[in-house]
């Protein structure tokens, strides 16, 4: 029937199609993911395109495949603020992300959704509050009881009890303990799912993650390129609005750390190594991936802070060289194995 745009918290324009309704494996099917706007734009997804329409996994609607194209139904501007939207690949975006009402709202959203230690702060809640010029999580934690009371927020008899209420459950979500992973997770950090917040303070504190390059998340497993650039940027731009909310005393559960719990038994956990030559055990890069998972940090030049320098064959002078004048200790591939038991 037609294609509608939503805006996400992130600013992404996602197009939903909107269909005859049609009884699919049971159930009655009005809506379903376009994917994205490149696709509408290619596949002539518009009024009147005729679809091939599965359920993923029985459960969650998919067009399959385009049968009959029309002209594609493409927005120009964000339903929700008006800004003109621009392309980013096959995507469309708002980047009005200071004003826009769905990018602020869905935040908030997400923000105590992804808590999930409170109750009261749906859609509807957030909507009111940000209609009544409320536009961050941290603002909401600032309000007082006569200000809700204010903006509408009383119960049918016309009592504070609401009012009351939301504040009764903004205090249980800063008192009630959560995972310090979670609480990262929250504020959605782009490319950081909870798996990846909680890989992250696996190996860093939850304070020290603003300081990290993107070479030092690089070295955690899991984090390619482009996602470890996308977190340092991210970090950047969220460490303000952070460290405002953490400062109103959060009661987290702090992730413990892989290199603390392996030091009792691993032998190089809190050293500094350096792989160098060719190695008969298997690949560098798995190595190196097996020393960090042991504790270590792994650094590809020799310094005076380097604790090992494990050789393999073909080993060029100058690494050696360097450690014999900082006094680090060179292993062999076999040494090294015979350490690590």
């Amino acid at each position: 029937l037609q294609v509608t745009p939503q805006t996400s918290r992130s600013g992404r324009v996602n197009p939903v199609a909107e269909l005859e309704p049609t009884r699919l494996s049971g159930a009655m099917i009005s809506r379903a993911t376009a994917h994205h706007y490149g696709m509408v734009k290619e596949q002539g997804i518009g009024p009147g395109t005729l679809i091939e329409l599965t359920r993923s996994g029985m459960v969650i609607p998919k067009i399959e495949r385009v049968i009959e194209p029309k002209i594609p139904q493409i927005p120009e501007h964000c339903p929700s603020c008006g800004s003109t939207l621009v392309w980013d690949s096959d995507y469309l975006y708002c980047l009005n992300s200071s004003q826009c009402p769905a990018q602020i709202e869905n935040t908030i959203e997400h923000f105590f959704r992804t808590l999930a230690n409170n109750d009261g702060f749906g859609g509807k809640t957030i909507e009111k509050l940000h209609t009544a010029g409320i536009n961050s999580v941290y603002e909401i934690y600032q309000l007082s009881l006569q200000q809700l009371l204010d903006m509408g927020f009383r119960s049918q008899d016309g009592k504070n009890q609401l009012a009351k209420n939301l504040l009764d459950q903004l205090n249980r979500s800063r008192t009630e303990a959560i995972e310090d992973w979670r609480f990262l997770g929250a504020f959605g950090i782009w490319r950081m799912g909870l798996g990846n917040c909680e890989r992250l303070l696996q190996h860093h504190r939850l304070l020290d993650i603003f300081n990290l390059s993107e070479e030092d998340i690089i070295q955690i497993e899991g984090f390619a390129e482009k996602t470890a650039a996308a977190v340092v940027k991210s970090l950047a731009l969220l460490k303000e609005d952070f460290l405002k909310i953490y400062q109103l005393g959060f009661k987290l559960i702090q992730t413990p750390l892989i290199a603390e719990q392996q030091e009792k038994t691993s032998p190089i956990a809190g050293k500094t190594i350096v792989f160098t030559g060719t190695m008969a055990h298997g690949k560098r890069d798995d190595m190196i991936k097996e020393a960090e998972r042991l504790g270590a940090k792994v650094a590809s030049s020799v310094t005076g802070k380097t604790d090992f320098l494990v050789t393999g064959t073909d080993v060029g002078a100058i690494k050696l060289n360097v450690a014999k004048e900082n006094g680090v200790q060179v292993l062999s591939e076999q040494d090294y194995l015979s350490l690590l038991g």
